[in-house]
Order: structure tokens, then C-alpha cells, then sequence
């Protein structure tokens, strides 16, 4: 598929009129998590995965989890990765039923229009998101030892952490979620990037493998 740059014109105004005007009337209650869902996308060739796993946080262990193959609905444009990975992501993630959290493979409002792909999934689904991603696409980092807050033009929007021994991320509101909720949140996923994430990044990248050994 190729880009259109009127369409991709349309959605970075839908972007902007969305920010402007979303309301957030109800926030997530961390006391109330029990499940979450993660979700994460692979690619190989003209190809993508995307894996959606459904995680229970008392037993520490997956409950159902669903794959899905398909060509890219649309051509990786920066700041639009909701046109690439949100419809099929969607998709999947409906197919759940009672969790209280989704964790993205992606940002959240930690984005230069504050619109990323998991604002966009947690505002369609109406359901409380949060954008974890492993790269920084806008702001600064306040110094720290294990996290810190990421500003942009002076006020917060995410943070990043560094688990000892592991890589930085960077977590940030999508939707229902407040951004000063989100160590706490990061906390009880267990101070680290969240295994339920890792095992959609596995599950997504063995799709692929599977799917072309068969083919």
C-alpha cells in the first residue's frame, strides 16, 4: 500500500481535534486490577503479527491469547502508528473479556501530539490503557536512579524507568489513566518493563515464524 498524504493530513487534524477536545470522566483504580491485557506487533517481510495476551496479575500467569497475520493495513508513518497497528490490535483485544488495564507496545500521550497509538486504542475501546514504549520520541528526562518523569514544554507526561539489569522504557497515559498514577501502576506490573508485554512481543515474533515455515 502506498501513503497518501491527503489521508495522513486528515488524521494528523483528527490527532489535534481529539487532544483538544477528550474528556476523561472515569480514571482506573489500581486496587481494582486483577487482569490486564498487552498487546504487540512483529513484522517480517510484507508481514505483520499481532499478538494480544490476556495476563492474570495474582497468579502471575497467562490466561488466553490470540495471534492474528496480516499485511499492514497502512505504511509506517512517524507519529501515525495508529493507522498501521490499530486496526488489527483492536481487533484482537475485543475478542477479551473482564480485564481492568491494556498495556501497549507503544506510547501514549508521551507523543508530539500527545495521540499515540494508545490514547487512540484506550479511546475506542473505553477501557484504561497505558503506552509503554522503548524509545523516546519527545521530551526531556528528569534525572533519577531507577525513574523519572519526561517533560514536554515544562509539564510531565510519562516516565522512564530502568530496572537494574534491564533495558529503559518509557510508560505514559493512553486513556483513564492519571500521569502521576503511573509508578504506582508500574509498580504493581512489578517494577519492571511487565512480563505480559514481553510474552506478546514472544507470541507475536513466533506467529511469523510459524506462519512462513508453513508457507
Amino acid at each position: 500500500m502506498e501513503r497518501n498524504e491527503i489521508l495522513e493530513e486528515f488524521f494528523i487534524d483528527l490527532q489535534k481535534a481529539i487532544g483538544r477536545t477528550l474528556k476523561i470522566e472515569k480514571r482506573l483504580r489500581p486496587d481494582d486490577l486483577e487482569n490486564i491485557v498487552s498487546v504487540d506487533a512483529a513484522y517480517r517481510g510484507e508481514l505483520m503479527a499481532v499478538a494480544a495476551v490476556k495476563w492474570s496479575l495474582r497468579r502471575g500467569e497467562v490466561m488466553d491469547e490470540k495471534t492474528m497475520i496480516c499485511k499492514p493495513p497502512y505504511p509506517y508513518v512517524p507519529g501515525l502508528l495508529f493507522l498501521r497497528e490499530g486496526p488489527p490490535m483492536l481487533k484482537l483485544v475485543k475478542e477479551f473479556e473482564d480485564w481492568q488495564l491494556l498495556l501497549v507496545d507503544a506510547h501514549g500521550i508521551l507523543h508530539p501530539r500527545r495521540m499515540g497509538l494508545a490514547v487512540f486504542l484506550g479511546f475506542i475501546l473505553d477501557k484504561p490503557a497505558i503506552g509503554l514504549a522503548k524509545s523516546l520520541l519527545v521530551g526531556e528526562e528528569e534525572l533519577g536512579e531507577i525513574f523519572g518523569r519526561v517533560f514536554v514544554r515544562g509539564e510531565a507526561l510519562g516516565y522512564w524507568f530502568k530496572p537494574k539489569g534491564s533495558r529503559k522504557f518509557y510508560a505514559s497515559p493512553g486513556y483513564m489513566v492519571d500521569v502521576d498514577q503511573i509508578p504506582e501502576i508500574v509498580s504493581i506490573l512489578g517494577l519492571r518493563y511487565p512480563e505480559a508485554l514481553r510474552r506478546a512481543d514472544m507470541l507475536s515474533k513466533k506467529a511469523l515464524r510459524d506462519f512462513t515455515k508453513q508457507s
